[in-house]
């Protein structure tokens, strides 16, 4: 069993807390140019936020959850709606220890709800999923959600092979970048919030609501 070596937040005031504290390093960071740091908080907004709209849209049974646990039935209607609008046949859920399986399965849901109607024989999880979905700006989420994995492929180059990277191509948007981050994640707080309002997905699959 692996053993956490940072303990993790224990409360909501103690993430609000710890939110705060990292956009303030932020700030600090932009200040005195430290991007490589600005990239990696970036990067950690961004998986915070793309796991809280999957807790919001009941595809995850807690916030600490590190895979997708909601009841049976409404994993395999997930499931299907997974194989339908990304072309697979008869796979698992993407595992979403990593922010391109956490992409995979919101851009899945928000593509079947783009793509069909309100069917009154659904469950009523997916009735409300689709009403919720609706309240989001789901054309301009789908943008994006491509916007970054395009940026996630600069901060791996930057992580992965950084001693191999010319300088001056690497200090050119480097800045820029870390700006475009921090964009990126406000954009996706924003599709949280809407998807958060009423907690209306997860009443409606009787799951639990985190205070």
């Amino acid at each position: 069993m692996n053993e956490r070596k940072i303990c993790p937040v224990i409360d909501n005031m103690d993430k609000r807390y710890t939110y705060a504290q990292h956009k303030g390093r932020y700030s600090q960071a932009m200040k005195y140019e430290f991007y490589f740091e600005a990239l990696m908080i970036d990067y950690a907004l961004m998986e915070d936020r793309l796991k809280s709209f999957l807790y919001h849209a009941g595809v995850l049974n807690s916030r600490t959850s590190h895979k997708i646990d909601c009841s049976k039935p409404n994993k395999a209607l997930l499931k299907q709606i997974y194989c339908k609008y990304r072309n697979k046949t008869d796979v698992n859920l993407p595992k979403i220890q990593n922010i391109s399986g956490k992409i995979d399965i919101i851009r899945a849901v928000l593509e079947w709800v783009s793509n069909t109607e309100q069917n009154p024989n659904d469950s009523r999880y997916l009735r409300t999923l689709k009403n919720q979905c609706e309240s989001v700006d789901i054309g301009d989420m789908l943008n994006t959600l491509k916007m970054i994995e395009d940026w996630c492929k600069y901060r791996n180059e930057v992580v992965h092979a950084l001693m191999n990277k010319n300088i001056d191509s690497l200090r050119s948007v480097l800045c820029d970048k870390a700006i475009e981050g921090m964009e990126l994640a406000n954009r996706l707080d924003t599709y949280v919030r809407d998807m958060k309002k009423g907690n209306k997905v997860r009443k409606s699959a009787n799951m639990c609501i985190e205070k």
